[in-house]
């Protein structure tokens, strides 16, 4: 699930391999990545808007499009997908989410930030490649790993077992207004929380197990109780469902991909503040 500097150090020319570069903006790849990396935009290629709600995980016929055009296969090619940032962001792991959603094998995220890798020595470029378009297919979505609204609201109002897990920073949690807009501002009731920001050291990697347990820990969560990470918009969440699912190996944990941006939008869902 990850791979460390020394195994991209090694694999830098390999064929095979695609060094998966994502962010917000495209000027942090400018700044520096990988040689032959692909630049990913976060939010135009990971996510797409629907019914008025942002952030939402793309259709199959998008995201077949989308890496076709980063010379991707998908299911029919054996490639190594390594999702990587320039600097410590969640993005990597909303990549990681998506891919595995669709059932694209062979996917990693690098253990730690470019701007880390850089500090132990990697070299990067400016340069930019253009990959060659391929036609790519996918498998249908994995249900297993995404819930919805409905499901998490039967969980906030105690009619299905499960804990809802916050991961926005602890003013957006309390209801105050954060680095994303929303239609209303507070926290799903019921929700604990634990910042995605606090399971990565400063240059982008995660803590040990040890450490990582524990935060959960005292969050209320042992990964007996199904647990459904969320955010803004299933972007920061994807950390949290990362660290649970593939770190921990704890397999009920479900990404609500709509997160805040839907729970906000639809205004019949109760919300709490304080």
């Amino acid at each position: 699930m990850i791979k460390s500097t020394n195994w991209i150090m090694d694999n830098l020319n390999d064929s095979d391999t695609v060094f998966l570069h994502i962010g917000a903006e495209k000027t942090e790849f400018q700044q520096g990545h990988l040689l032959n990396a692909v630049w990913a935009d976060g939010y135009g290629d990971f996510t797409t808007e629907r019914n008025g709600i942002r952030a939402l995980v793309p259709e199959k016929n998008q995201i077949e499009s989308t890496l076709g055009k980063m010379g991707i296969l998908g299911k029919n090619g054996s490639q190594k997908i390594i999702c990587m940032a320039r600097d410590i962001s969640p993005w990597p792991y909303r990549a990681y989410w998506v891919l595995k959603y669709f059932g694209v094998e062979n996917v990693f995220v690098a253990a730690s930030s470019v701007l880390a890798m850089e500090k132990n020595g990697l070299a990067t470029t400016t340069s930019e490649s253009n990959p060659s378009e391929v036609s790519c297919e996918v498998q249908p979505a994995n249900q297993n790993i995404i819930i919805d609204q409905e499901s998490i609201l039967a969980v906030s109002e105690n009619q299905k077992p499960g804990l809802i897990l916050d991961c926005r920073s602890s003013e957006e949690y309390r209801g105050l207004p954060g680095q994303h807009p929303a239609a209303r501002y507070g926290r799903i009731p019921g929700a604990t929380h634990l910042n995605w920001e606090d399971l990565l050291d400063i240059d982008g990697q995660l803590l040990d197990t040890e450490q990582l347990v524990a935060l959960y820990t005292d969050s209320g969560v042992d990964g007996n109780t199904p647990v459904y990470p969320y955010c803004g918009g299933g972007i920061r969440s994807a950390v949290s469902w990362f660290v649970m699912s593939e770190i921990l190996g704890w397999a009920n944990t479900k990404n609500y991909d709509g997160s805040w941006a839907e729970w906000s939008h639809l205004e019949h869902l109760p919300i709490e503040a304080n």
